[in-house]
């Protein structure tokens, strides 16, 4: 579970090749968000381009691929 602050920190989204270990893969441009928040809500309400899946960096360093995305998603939407 994140914290407030982890959620309240800048992050960046990339997109990278589906199948490649997050963080591992030929990424995207990099977007930049001033909160995690932002740029999860950006990565599950937009298309990812053909064949690339979302993975956001955080300010902690952690990289968030699409099953931790998705988990982050749903707590966030509440119940």
């Amino acid at each position: 579970m994140l914290t407030k602050a982890e959620l309240d920190a800048p992050a960046h989204l990339q997109y990278e090749p589906i199948g490649t270990k997050a963080g591992q893969g030929h990424p995207s441009d990099i977007r930049e968000f001033s909160t995690l928040r932002e740029a999860v809500h950006w990565a599950m309400n937009n298309e990812a381009p053909a064949g690339m899946e979302a993975v956001i960096r955080a300010a902690s360093g952690a990289v968030l691929g699409p099953r931790q995305l998705e988990e982050i998603w749903s707590s966030l939407q509440g119940p």
